[in-house]
């Protein structure tokens, strides 16, 4: 039984210090680039990383000094995890999201242990809609794309026939670029 305990503990440490996740820009509402900072959020897994990033960002700089960043204070910061890069975004100065897509909209997501909740900025009016992908599917419901986008009739139709269907990021994605093809003005 000890030997079982300190394997895991083994296990648990070296998935904490051995993960390749480093921030390699963070751009504050001062509009000032931070590039020589490393990370310094715990984490044991890659998912609880990404949670807690969404809250506040907690970096040390070259000389080890510890810096707290919350959402209010930075616009946006950049996370390489394991060779892939990884935006994140200011969401009304209270979170972090993870930036998925961005054209004219930019969709940006964020995990609860429930659901996701995927958020997207209107280019003129800034207006900002929040789309809850609930259940074991994760899907968005009619009734949250009627009350979001309620300005296109044309999108109703389409997910109310099932002719635009919405599975995963990927078909949130869809949605967003049928969206910003046929609804915006």
């Amino acid at each position: 039984m000890k030997k079982k305990i300190q394997l895991f503990l083994f296990l648990l440490l070296a998935a904490q210090s051995y993960s390749q996740a480093r921030i390699t820009q963070i751009i504050t509402k001062q509009n000032d680039t931070i590039t020589d900072v490393i990370l310094k959020n715990k984490y044991t897994f890659k998912n609880e990383l990404f949670m807690n990033l969404q809250e506040k960002l907690i970096v040390v700089n070259m000389h080890g000094v510890k810096k707290e960043y919350l959402p209010n204070e930075l616009y946006s910061f950049t996370l390489t995890y394991d060779n892939e890069s990884f935006v994140y975004e200011s969401i009304d100065d209270k979170l972090f999201g993870q930036l998925i897509y961005s054209d004219q909209l930019r969709l940006l997501k964020v995990n609860t242990r429930n659901f996701f909740i995927f958020i997207f900025k209107r280019p003129k009016n800034g207006k900002t809609s929040y789309m809850e992908a609930k259940g074991l599917s994760r899907l968005i419901s009619q009734n949250v794309i009627s009350r979001e986008m309620a300005d296109c009739p044309d999108i109703l139709k389409k997910v109310d026939d099932k002719t635009l269907k919405i599975h995963g990021v990927e078909g949130v994605i869809e949605l967003i670029k049928y969206y910003e093809a046929n609804c915006l003005k």
